[in-house]
């Protein structure tokens, strides 16, 4: 199925509206990959845990009312950002411990990174992901490290390689950032200008699923700059208190659930289906739709009791359900 990786998403709907078992495999893991990234930025996992299911038994439900390829991107925000509004939208920070950081505070391993790397950077981290913070002073001290938006993305990026070092096992970590991956930081950061620009940017996430895996696998040391772990003391803000995380455990490599054929619908849809433009946003920057790169699969564990999901009309996208608490397990432990 690796193949059908860079496909587009409303390519693989209309294949699997043609009765292909495999592109509706492939199009279930794409959005609930998606919908993942996005509540784990926003929410968090345990926070963002519910509306997630919930999104994804809604797509599950909904998808075969969906006639036409190029409205799925948009149906599909629609259908998740109603389920993050009703969560709260967006947590202002926190400290949750996962698989990712073997049960570690992102803080506490944030600390050390805060002494081993460049001042100026943590410094520029800090004050970017502190959406109090002038953004204007932000800038400001970007210019010295390369200017806006690249300094942040570099100083992002610089942080995940030194993680990784200290064990955290992170897949995207590039020695050189993708300047059409600039708004990402102001995305994490909840600093985008308005929510048409954070609603264009999670669209864009859909068509680059390393994207979405470097913002899922970033989220809880995201949430904690947000928190402020690189503040100096004088800046701190006030501590989110910690939600109680269980203890992580190992996960296993399971296969992707194998949905059967869709049933040919009566009316095929009539639109050829393109890939959804949309913007990537960001002060002064605007982004490409770019083919999605290959998604690096990430370990699976155990599949839950969601499997009782499955048991509906289109089995193919039954498959979302697994996917998502998969993604969870895979984080969070």
């Amino acid at each position: 199925m690796s193949e059908l990786n860079t496909v587009a998403p409303q390519q693989l709907y209309r294949q699997w509206r043609g009765g292909d078992a495999a592109s509706g495999q492939a199009m279930a893991q794409r959005f609930s990959d998606w919908y993942y990234a996005v509540t784990a930025c926003r929410l968090g996992d345990q926070h963002g845990r519910t509306p997630l299911q919930r999104a994804c038994t809604r797509f599950q439900q909904g998808i075969v009312s969906v006639t036409n390829p190029n409205d799925l991107a948009d149906w599909a925000h629609g259908i998740l950002s109603e389920e993050l509004r009703m969560a709260g939208g967006r947590i202002p920070g926190g400290d949750f411990a996962n698989a990712l950081t073997r049960g570690r505070l992102p803080s506490e391993i944030l600390a050390r990174a805060r002494s081993a790397m460049p001042a100026a950077q943590v410094r520029l981290l800090a004050h970017a992901y502190d959406a109090r913070y002038p953004f204007e002073r932000v800038a400001k001290e970007a210019e010295a490290l390369g200017g806006m938006p690249f300094a942040v993305l570099d100083a992002r990026y610089a942080l995940k390689r030194w993680l990784r070092k200290e064990g955290v096992n992170f897949t995207e970590t590039p020695d050189s950032p993708n300047l059409d991956y600039a708004p990402l930081p102001l995305y994490e950061a909840g600093r985008m200008s308005n929510a048409n620009e954070e609603d264009g940017f999670e669209k864009w996430m859909l068509q680059n699923m390393s994207l979405c895996t470097d913002i899922a696998e970033f989220g809880v040391f995201a949430l904690s700059l947000r928190n402020g772990a690189f503040a100096q003391p004088r800046e701190e803000a006030a501590v989110v208190p910690s939600a109680a995380a269980p203890a992580p455990v190992a996960a296993s490599r399971a296969p992707a659930p194998t949905p059967a054929p869709a049933p040919t619908p009566a009316a095929a849809p009539t639109a050829s289906p393109a890939p959804a433009r949309s913007s990537t946003p960001s002060r002064g920057t605007a982004g490409r739709d770019k083919p999605a790169a290959p998604a690096q699969t990430p370990v699976r564990p155990d599949r839950t009791p969601l499997i009782l999901m499955v048991v509906l009309a289109i089995v193919g996208v039954g498959a979302l359900a697994f996917a998502a608490v998969q993604m969870f397990g895979l984080i969070n432990g």
